[in-house]
């Protein structure tokens, strides 16, 4: 059985790279980060990374997802994995990732859907992430606070919409990737025995799931890379001296 809290992180990194949308050799930061991703980060080989937290006991660099202290463009690779939604705006943080990212950003968190909303109403799973909080009721919560957070939910035209308002220049290149998670370990931390022991026997079936209705899967990642590429009204920056503006030719049109 693979490994149901990192098999999708594992396994669509490793696509990016076979794709070749990055590479081992990148530089990579990871904001929002823990032991987990410091693990994921080894398994998958990359060899220059540097993991960031709010939370100084979770990683030895501490940074603020939704501005940080990097200059535009430091890193080649800029990966969340389920962080953004711990923080007060999940959108800001992205595009901090974006700015910070040479190539590509890449974010793991969860997706809006049908069955999701369901699944919220039935008592399957949270809009608020009380579970999240530790034992002193002190972290865990929105920006490491004792403030259980709000699971904040993404769709694709979210994420495009959000990239394209922020650098309206250029065309995005964003890829989508997406899995079932069964959450066993929730099951057995709230006593479920009898959901556990389903849980179990249907996780098998969850990449079948994936594959037949990918939108109603509750694991969500993208990664949007840099292509430079700039839309056919805009003028080069070579152009300009460094500026980017609308074409000439089009001037006339826009007056």
């Amino acid at each position: 059985m693979r490994d149901v809290v990192t098999g999708f992180y594992v396994g669509v990194l490793s696509r990016l790279i076979a794709d070749g949308t990055i590479s081992v050799s990148d530089s990579v930061l990871v904001v929002c980060g823990g032991p987990l991703d410091e693990k994921v980060m080894n398994q998958v080989g990359f060899r220059d990374f540097k993991i960031t937290n709010v939370d100084s006991g979770m990683a030895n660099h501490r940074e603020n997802a939704e501005n940080l202290t990097y200059d535009s463009g430091s890193f080649d690779v800029v990966i969340v994995h389920a962080g953004l939604h711990h923080c007060h705006s999940p959108h800001r943080a992205l595009l901090e990732m974006y700015r910070v990212a040479r190539k590509c950003a890449v974010a793991f968190e969860a997706r809006d859907s049908l069955m999701m909303r369901t699944a919220v109403r039935l008592g399957f799973t949270m809009d608020y992430e009380v579970s999240a909080i530790s034992a002193d009721g002190k972290s865990g919560g929105v920006a490491d606070s004792g403030i259980p957070n709000f699971i904040y939910r993404w769709t694709e035209r979210d994420v495009r919409d959000t990239i394209v308002s922020y650098d309206p220049a250029h065309v995005p290149q964003i890829k989508f990737f997406y899995d079932l998670r069964i959450p066993l370990q929730r099951f057995a931390r709230a006593g479920n025995r009898a959901m556990r022991m389903v849980g179990l026997l249907i996780e098998p079936l969850s990449r079948i799931f994936a594959a037949v209705a990918p939108k109603q899967c509750n694991e969500f990642a993208f990664a949007i890379a840099k292509t430079g590429t700039l839309h056919p009204w805009m003028m080069s920056e070579t152009r300009m001296h460094g500026r980017l503006d609308l074409r000439e030719d089009l001037l006339g049109d826009v007056q």
